[in-house]
């Protein structure tokens, strides 16, 4: 018996921001003996790292009036405003009134018939194929930072000090802003101990002179009050929890991921970090010098003191000052100059600094200060800064000069705003007499003082950005935000899917619905519900076979740039992070099950070997100083992929303490490291082996000497379970048809268990006709993990 189908398209084209808005919807006519058939495929072993989606066979509609009025007559090019193929459309199918599935249509082309159009093609995609056309190509420097923006509360004025709490405390999120972390973890954003320039080392004794190179000059984490030595802050990149960054995805594009893994007591996942490395090099690579101009005519004139002078400013709008020279009858001269007085307040953290320059647009020459402008303190001191404005008055001739003084606030990433509080030019009428031989002698002069305000347009008071500090959104690797988010997924085995069940099976409201459901593969099986479909079996033949198996599954991430890591693997000859299953594997119970072609899990991202430093005096003991070197083979800085790493707030103990190129003192900082294991505050001794972000089974870096090698490997906990069941001896394949009644098929999703003569089997894929029902049933069955 045939259901009855009704197909629905939105004809609006969506945009990205809208995607998630509920269209109008148009019902398509269908041909009577037209079939629907919809393909829904787990990842299995053909292709273990591609998210799932229901998707369908072409199929063909009439070229009804009513259809061809809902896709504008698409075969008619000459139609301006017609229908854009290119673009797939929000779609719905119901089965006997009720939703069966949301997705996209995508119209495929027009047949044809003695001119006249006869059928269109389309095909039907499952929702979660929405969330590349709604990333497209855009990357993670893209997410917003500005005001009033998840990610704002982020950024910061750039400073020594900033970088160094950092380094030793690392940041909170505190409503719209940071706070320091007290805690005895690392916070949600800090700088670890990785160096995008310098090489780090411990030595002891003093005087050692290691090799130092021009592009990676060597550091003894202790100065011995050498001031070439020590902890250099600008080599120090800042990183934050990746989940902030799903945050901001979510935020960006109005889409909401559930909290099955994406949440912040999933450990493994939260307490990841992304570090902030966009540029090869120490931080000044990243961060740009800012500048704040502002012309003499975007003040307001009030008065003068004493009153009743004139605007001192010359020109058609107020941006020149004149100064001159001029004889006088008597033999004295009369010189006419200016000192432009500024007060202004900087907006910045301790330790930010700026500098006040000043330009004659004029002639392109720079106005000298009559005091130090440079290295000012930005963290909100008041300062005063005068530059004198005149034509030289040694000139022996009488000389008229046209000044366009441009005030310039300038800083690396300091200061983020700054306030001009007043501005005052004093204008000066000297009389002098000038000789051949020897300075000219003033034998008076006298002044007033114009005095001025200033209104930004943009925050109609006195205060002007000048940078955005460390914006952390400019700092993002280069990657896009699909390629991002897909590496995450490649590395927890996670699946996604457009929940668009209201009601749970167990009848609880889904708390879910309309979200993107994100979970770990073992996780997504967990939850789903048993079917008994024993008697709609369409046929009582079906086959059962083998899985289809490979000889080699490699997970591995991108080839490594980084000189230990690379020396590492040439020394082992192993692949430092990565996993290779083979015949000659643990994992697998029979040497004999590899007998197919090979698949390659790449995942997009860096990964590095972290050094904990020895003395290099003496007996080269260990030391509590953990850090990571982002150079090439050749010890040059280097760039290579996004980088992920677990960061831990980590005490040096007194016999190891660090030092600063400032001078001060070091006894906790941010552990770089690929797991989670750690040593608690108040503890000498480390966690049992915690998760990491390897692959295979690795010896940590730091407890290498205390704890065996770690396997709790990204293999082991989200991968295992469903490679190994595939390999089980007791593992097939079966193939089965059915014809499944509208109950079932409405319900149906790819976590369910079909049951069959009490035997338990988890899909892994359906070709389902939604007007007969007939299944095709590929089904693996349940092995025990």
């Amino acid at each position: 018996m045939r259901r009855q189908v009704e197909l629905y398209i939105s004809n609006r084209e969506i945009n990205p921001e809208d995607l998630l808005e509920t269209p109008y919807y148009y019902r398509l006519d269908l041909f009577d003996e037209e079939s629907i058939n919809i393909t829904m495929t787990i990842k299995d072993a053909k292709d273990i790292a591609k998210l799932f989606t229901d998707y369908s066979q072409q199929f063909n509609l009439p070229a009804s009036v009513n259809n061809n009025k809902v896709f504008k007559h698409y075969y008619n090019f000459d139609i301006d405003n017609g229908f854009d193929a290119r673009v797939k459309r929000q779609a719905l199918i119901k089965i006997d009134g009720e939703d069966y599935r949301t997705g996209f249509i995508a119209l495929n082309d027009v047949s044809m018939k003695n001119q006249q159009p006869s059928s269109y093609k389309v095909v039907f995609y499952g929702q979660t194929i929405n969330i590349k056309r709604l990333f497209g190509d855009d990357e993670l420097s893209s997410l917003p930072d500005d005001v009033n923006t998840y990610l704002n509360a982020f950024n910061s004025s750039y400073s020594y000090n900033f970088a160094k709490d950092g380094f030793t405390k690392g940041y909170n999120k505190f409503s719209v802003g940071i706070e320091d972390n007290n805690g005895n973890t690392a916070g949600d954003y800090c700088f670890p101990f990785i160096s995008g320039k310098s090489y780090y080392y411990y030595n002891s004794s003093t005087g050692n002179t290691p090799e130092t190179k021009t592009d990676t000059p060597s550091r003894n984490v202790r100065t011995h009050g050498n001031d070439e030595k020590g902890i250099s802050m600008i080599d120090l990149k800042p990183a934050i929890r990746i989940y902030h960054i799903i945050k901001a995805i979510e935020e960006k594009y109005n889409i909401t991921f559930s909290t099955d893994f994406f949440n912040t007591t999933n450990a493994p996942f939260h307490e990841l970090y992304l570090w902030l490395h966009r540029e090869s090099g120490d931080l000044a690579a990243q961060i740009a010098e800012s500048e704040l101009a502002i012309s003499l005519d975007e003040y307001t004139f009030t008065n003068t003191t004493p009153t009743g002078n004139n605007d001192p400013r010359s020109g058609t709008s107020n941006k020149d000052l004149t100064s001159s020279i001029t004889n006088n009858i008597d033999g004295t001269r009369t010189w006419v100059y200016y000192e432009y007085i500024v007060t202004v307040t900087p907006n910045g953290g301790v330790g930010s600094t700026y500098e006040l320059d000043m330009l004659d647009s004029q002639t392109g020459r720079a106005i000298s200060p009559d005091s130090v402008t440079t290295g000012l303190d930005g963290n909100g001191n008041q300062i005063t800064a005068t530059f004198n404005i005149a034509v030289n008055q040694a000139s022996l001739g009488p000389r008229i000069q046209v000044f366009t003084p441009i005030l310039k606030v300038k800083t690396v990433g300091g200061i983020t705003s700054i306030d001009i509080d007043s501005l005052v030019i004093k204008k000066y009428t000297a009389e002098i007499y000038s000789s051949i031989i020897g300075a000219p002698t003033t034998i008076s002069d006298s002044y007033y003082d114009a005095n001025y305000t200033i209104t930004n347009p943009a925050t109609s008071n006195s205060t002007f950005s000048v940078s955005s500090g460390l914006s952390v959104s400019e700092n993002m690797p280069k990657v896009k935000i699909i390629d991002f988010l897909m590496n995450i997924f490649k590395m927890f085995n996670l699946v996604a899917f457009f929940d668009d069940r209201r009601v749970l099976p167990n009848g609880n409201t889904n708390i879910d619905f309309g979200k993107i459901k994100v979970m770990t593969l073992d996780d997504f099986y967990s939850e789903g519900v048993d079917y008994d479909i024993t008697k709609y079996l369409y046929t009582d033949k079906h086959s059962v076979g083998k899985a289809n198996i490979y000889s080699e599954i490699n997970f591995s991430y991108s080839d490594p740039s980084t000189f230990a890591i690379i020396n590492s693997n040439e020394i082992t000859g192993d692949e430092f992070g990565n996993e290779r299953l083979n015949n000659r594997s643990d994992a697998i119970n029979s040497p004999l099950a590899f007998d197919g072609g090979k698949y390659d899990l790449d995942i997009g991202f860096e990964h590095i070997m972290y050094e904990r430093m020895s003395d290099q005096s003496g007996d080269e003991e260990l030391t509590t100083i953990q850090s990571g070197w982002m150079v090439s083979e050749d010890e040059n800085p280097v760039l290579g992929k996004p980088l992920l790493v677990y960061c831990h707030k980590h005490a040096t103990g007194s016999a190891y303490e660090m030092e600063t190129t400032e001078g001060d003192d070091i006894n906790v900082y941010i552990r770089p490291a690929n797991t989670r294991t750690h040593i608690n505050f108040g503890s000498t001794i480390p966690t049992a082996n915690l998760q990491t972000i390897h692959f295979g089974e690795e010896n940590d870096e730091y407890f290498y000497d205390t704890n065996l090698a770690n396997s709790e490997s990204l293999f082991a906990n989200y991968y295992s379970n469903y490679v190994t069941a595939i390999y089980d001896n007791k593992s097939r394949l079966s193939k089965f048809q059915s014809i499944l009644p509208s109950k079932i098929i409405t319900k149906l999703k790819l976590n369910d268990k079909l049951v069959i003569s009490g035997k338990k089997y988890k899909i892994n894929k359906i070709k389902l006709n939604i007007n007969t029902g007939k299944a095709d049933l590929e089904l693996m069955n349940e092995v025990i993990w």
